[in-house]
């Protein structure tokens, strides 16, 4: 069962796991303040924040997505607690798309923080919009292809998630969709295309060292995320 924020119980795991949290994050610190550009400070403390933010929203949005698709019967059971009281326990499904929709948006975010400037961007908020503008960074605008596509993908993947929760898709369907959600990476991927061919292959085949393989080598490796997933 799902608990709203203000009855959440702090268990003696809960502040083992807060000391864990701050171990990992000690050598990050450190390595944050020895940062000599103020200019990379700040925008990793405004990621930092940014991320900060998207957890609490979905610490926040998660038991209410629960709650709502609870409430019209998309739930589960825990099967790694059958044959326990818990595992009969209805389990609130679907809370991927809280998760899901939080990330985008953070990623939207860091999309931004890299394409405008952001101490203009500060100063401008904080001078009551009044003050300057808004400059852009001095970078190339082919990144942002690379970006949406990739957003594109985990819109997919989410909306796909989804599905299964409420349609209960089969696995032939399940194996074959992420294929096309690999399209947008595959249609925005402009590196090189060939392979280097090791030289036993070389001279059992007469293959040159570097082969190109054109069209191929984008559909091994789309077959590769697949199977991956």
């Amino acid at each position: 069962m799902l608990l709203p924020m203000h009855s959440v119980v702090y268990t003696p795991r809960t502040k083992d796991l807060a000391i864990l949290a701050g171990v990992g994050l000690l050598l990050p610190c450190c390595a944050f303040f020895g940062i000599d550009d103020p200019k990379s400070r700040l925008l990793l403390a405004t990621s930092a924040l940014v991320s900060l933010g998207g957890f609490l929203v979905t610490r926040w949005l998660v038991p209410l997505v629960g709650a709502k698709t609870a409430s019209r019967g998309i739930c589960g059971k825990d099967l790694n607690k059958r044959g326990t009281p818990m595992g009969e326990v209805p389990v609130p499904e679907a809370g991927g798309l809280a998760v899901g929709c939080v990330f985008l948006l953070c990623i939207i975010c860091f999309e931004l923080l890299h394409y405008y400037d952001i101490g203009s961007f500060l100063l401008f908020v904080g001078s009551g919009f009044q003050e300057g503008g808004i400059m852009l960074e001095q970078t190339s605008d082919a990144w942002l292809v690379d970006y949406n596509a990739a957003m594109a993908t985990i819109c997919f993947m989410l909306f796909l998630g989804f599905a299964d929760d409420v349609l209960d898709i089969r696995w032939r369907v399940k194996l074959v969709l992420p294929f096309f959600a690999a399209l947008p990476l595959l249609a925005a991927y402009s590196g090189g295309t060939g392979i280097a061919v090791p030289k036993p292959v070389q001279a059992w085949l007469g293959l040159p060292f570097y082969l190109e393989l054109g069209v191929l080598y984008k559909v091994g490796r789309t077959g590769k995320g697949n199977r991956k997933f």
